[in-house]
């Protein structure tokens, strides 16, 4: 039989650009679409819920906060992005270390339960905790940081529907500035790198 060299073209390309989009997924903290906001623009204030209780941003004052947004369901994406935010701790100076607060929250409040969100941060590491709050407040927060995040019905699937969501690492600077938004396909040495300018840079102000 023989093959058809414009199908075969055709398929590639197709191919390529479903590689694109989900790498622009993977990546965006906006959806297609509309703009792009500035990372001076991001940021902010928020108060959430942990197996603790209540937690706010601004108790984490004089440390350096990693967020990263992702779901409990998620396979690949989040247990993998929080490895490399887990190595990337063990690579800081104790003093660094010590003033270092990871935070992930659950884009997916519905499913994700603050005790499943405790041990699976802690699972990681120690100096991350487990976020979630109501469907109102995930939605303003993930507003005010930029985080594109999705649910996407999976009727033959027993989960009934996935998260889409944009993968990043946010860093924010002992003052409570949001300073920098890494990809998940970031490297711990980077990351970690990331979290000690924040930190130096605090200090260089002070």
């Amino acid at each position: 039989m023989t093959k058809n060299p414009v199908k075969i073209v055709l398929l590639l390309g197709a191919l390529a650009l479903a590689g694109i989009f989900a790498l622009y997924i993977s990546n965006s903290t906006t959806p297609i679409g509309e703009k792009q906001k500035a990372l001076k623009d991001l940021g902010g204030e928020f108060q959430l819920n942990s197996l603790d209780g209540t937690v706010n941003l601004n108790q984490f004052k004089g440390q350096t906060v990693v967020l990263y947004f992702g779901f409990l369901n998620c396979a690949e994406v989040c247990p993998s992005s929080m490895g490399v935010m887990a190595t990337a701790f063990s690579m800081l100076p104790p003093e660094e270390y010590a003033n270092v607060q990871g935070i992930f929250i659950s884009v997916d409040p519905g499913r994700d339960d603050l005790d499943s969100l405790d041990k699976f941060a802690k699972y990681f590491d120690k100096r991350i905790k487990g976020l979630t709050g109501t469907k109102e407040e995930i939605d303003a927060l993930t507003e005010q940081y930029g985080v594109y995040f999705d649910l996407v019905d999976m009727e033959s699937s027993e989960l009934s529907y996935t998260v889409d969501h944009a993968s990043r690492f946010y860093i924010i600077n002992p003052e409570g500035k949001l300073v920098d938004a890494m990809s998940h396909t970031t490297t711990p040495i980077e990351l970690a790198a990331g979290i000690d300018r924040a930190h130096s840079n605090a200090l260089a102000n002070n």
